[in-house]
């Protein structure tokens, strides 16, 4: 049986210090789609401080998570907080960048579930990269896709490196919506998201 963890402290105290971590309501839509489709592997693109996967872990019966961070320093805290809490044998860190990463080291693919919460403007090349290791009847899902609401404003995003970020996503989401390839559902949540599964 899985042990019903929120992990609220750990969610309060990277509120606190900016770091990005899924949103509450976010990460309960993601465990509700892991748990009505018996998921038992996930990959996950962005661990930041480790939150999401163990919310996963500790709330989906048999869940095995590989998550992959850039970051040293989140990296770093992400690997106490699973050990602190005895996740070890259930979620496989790794330190490194998820474009150059290789892929052989992957403990649980074929995966049930591709997760991406990690740098907006490389969501494509991610998508590209690691979409291959998602089982035939598999799901990806994709956080932050309205960006705080800016992808509906981009015309008035003052700061031009937040402007170029924004029309980034807002490409990929135009793309993987139009892509004949897949079917996409888009849910107002969190900050946006999208589950995504192959049309055959």
């Amino acid at each position: 049986m899985v042990r019903l963890i929120d992990f609220e402290h750990i969610e309060q105290d990277a509120l606190k210090r900016n770091i990005p971590i899924m949103q509450k309501e976010g990460i309960l839509f993601l465990i509700s789609q892991l748990i009505e489709m018996k998921a038992t592997s996930c990959l996950e693109i962005g661990s930041a401080i480790g939150y999401s996967s163990m919310m996963m872990v500790t709330h989906v019966d048999d869940l095995k998570v590989d998550t992959i961070e850039l970051n040293e320093e989140r990296y770093q805290e992400a690997v106490s907080n699973i050990h602190k809490y005895h996740l070890d044998s259930q979620i496989s860190i790794f330190l490194d960048d998820a474009l150059t990463f290789d892929t052989a080291k992957l403990h649980h693919d074929p995966y049930d579930c591709l997760f991406i919460d990690a740098a907006k403007a490389q969501y494509q090349k991610f998508f590209e990269k690691y979409v291959p290791f998602v089982k035939q009847n598999g799901i990806i899902i994709v956080d932050n896709l309205d960006f705080h609401g800016m992808i509906f404003d981009i015309d008035h995003i003052k700061n031009r490196n937040t402007k170029q970020l924004v029309k980034k996503i807002k490409r990929f989401k135009d793309w993987i919506f139009n892509h004949e390839d897949y079917d996409v559902d888009y849910y107002p949540i969190g900050d946006g998201i999208c589950v995504i599964r192959r049309k055959d």
